[in-house]
């Protein structure tokens, strides 16, 4: 009898110890599952928006051009990260573009707690602006006035005028015309609003030609650089120049304000006055909110979100 009941307590011990271990691999389950399925969901929520940001990055830098350029910009850097945009999933302003995409990730060990997939979504938002201090500028001022139906920028003429004895060019602390030269081809760094600029005197043709030579022929074998209408700001020919409100009050060596900074195609340059063409232009740099020169202003772009 006392067997029995041993026997008896035993199987009902055992059933208890079954009912605990199928608990316990439940539980040990769902910890793997959020370890395993939860990382998966992290990985792809980081690639989304890695491309999402990469999207309106490029797409912004086409902003300015048109808004189908920046479309198919944004459509083909999220292509090449992996991820599929469609008109519905951009959103855009006369500033920014905005991408928002949703997906479904499939897990593998949730699916014995019942979840068999789940949505993860990302947005990112990229703001154009105007340029407020950029590096890789050319010491070279224009009127605002100038910007952007000069085609010419003359020295002794229309600018900055023949009476001012200027040909436009911007001092780098007494540098002369071999650092007016090195500056034009490596650029400067220079400030909208905040930075006052003394002029340079004189033409400085000889290293002038030089330098703007120089940078012509680097771009010989870029066939979208022979151009304005397809030149980009990889085109050395493409130079950034400081844009002020007026020379009507400069005389030889006179502070100028900077209003703005502005993109010149370079075509040639002859008897002292270059010849070229402003062009819209993104480019890095700290963006700011205002600008004196429209669209032609040299714009910058950043994340917003």
């Amino acid at each position: 009898m006392m067997r029995l009941l041993r026997l008896q307590k035993f199987k009902e011990e055992s059933g208890a110890v079954l009912v605990m271990v199928a608990i316990f691999m439940v539980v040990l389950l769902g910890f793997i599952a959020i370890t395993i399925d939860g990382g998966r969901l992290y990985s792809e929520k980081s690639k989304l928006q890695k491309a999402l940001d990469a999207a309106v990055l490029s797409g912004a830098q086409e902003l300015k051009t048109s808004q189908a350029m920046a479309t198919s910009n944004a459509k083909d850097v999220s292509q090449k990260n992996g991820v599929t945009l469609m008109d519905a999933h951009l959103t855009f302003t006369s500033s920014s573009i905005k991408a928002t995409k949703q997906i479904n990730v499939p897990l593998t060990f949730a699916r014995v707690l019942g979840f068999k997939n789940t949505n993860v979504s990302a947005t990112a938002k990229a703001i154009v602006a105007p340029l407020k201090k950029a590096s890789g500028v050319a010491p070279i001022a224009v009127d605002k006035n100038s910007v952007p139906d000069s085609l010419v920028l003359n020295c002794g003429q229309s600018n900055p005028g023949k009476n001012h004895g200027n040909c436009g060019y911007i001092d780098l602390n007494g540098s002369g015309a071999n650092g007016l030269a090195d500056a034009i081809v490596n650029g400067s760094t220079f400030d909208v609003g905040s930075k006052i600029v003394e002029t340079e005197p004189g033409g400085k043709q000889g290293p002038v030609n030089d330098a703007i030579q120089s940078l012509i022929d680097s771009d010989a074998s870029k066939s979208y650089c022979q151009s304005a209408a397809t030149a980009d700001n990889s085109c050395k020919r493409v130079i950034t120049v400081v844009v002020i409100d007026t020379w009507a009050d400069a005389n030889g060596k006179s502070n100028l304000t900077i209003v703005g900074l502005a993109a010149y195609w370079i075509e040639k340059y002859q008897n002292k006055t270059l010849y070229g063409q402003f062009i819209k232009m993104v480019s890095p740099g700290e963006i700011g909110s205002e600008t004196a020169i429209g669209d032609y202003n040299l714009y910058g772009v950043k994340l917003a979100e």
